[in-house]
This record gives structure tokens, C-alpha cells and sequence, in this order.
């Protein structure tokens, strides 16, 4: 029986010691990308003021330009805004990642 207790106990509290405290919200977090939806920056011609705007607006530090049929990679970066055009060089979405 107390075998059993102090199985119990070690597995508790090495469960407990896995539980990490909630990350800051990605508004308050610099650098973090975070892009409302019905961007402002959806429906224009790709530019380089188009490109600043959307940093600024997503307070992302990277910007990353998709034409179509690129080929991009998969990785998740918090500090991204996507910027996917459609053949006429027109945003159709902004997304972090």
C-alpha cells in the first residue's frame, strides 16, 4: 500500500511540474504578428507601402510575399505576416505564421 501512495504521489508531481504558465497575449508580445480579420491590407496591388503597412498594422517583424504556385515552406513563425497574392499582384489573404 504505501508503495502504491508514493507511485502516486512521484507521478503527481511529476504531472504538475509538465504545467507551464499561459504565454502573454500576441498584442502585448513585440514582434508577435497578429492580423484582424477583413484586413485593411486585402484587396490592394503588393507594393513595398502595402508591405510596411501590414508590419505595422500586424506588429509582425517578418514579411513573407506568396505568388501563386510558389513554393513555401511549412514552419510556423509567430513573427510573420503572409501576404498570399493572386496572379494580378493583389493581396487576397494576410495571415501570421
Amino acid at each position: 500500500m504505501l508503495v502504491r501512495t508514493m507511485f502516486a504521489c512521484c507521478l503527481l508531481t511529476g504531472l504538475a511540474a509538465c504545467v507551464s504558465s499561459t504565454p502573454p497575449p500576441a498584442s502585448k508580445t513585440p514582434g508577435v504578428c497578429k492580423v484582424q480579420p477583413g484586413s485593411p491590407i486585402q484587396g490592394h496591388h503588393i507594393s513595398s507601402e502595402l508591405e510596411q503597412k501590414a508590419q505595422q498594422l500586424s506588429g509582425a517583424n517578418v514579411v513573407r510575399v506568396i505568388r501563386p504556385g510558389q513554393t513555401i515552406t511549412r514552419e510556423y513563425n509567430a513573427e510573420r505576416v503572409n501576404l498570399q497574392l493572386d496572379a494580378h499582384d493583389v493581396v487576397v489573404r494576410a495571415y501570421c505564421g
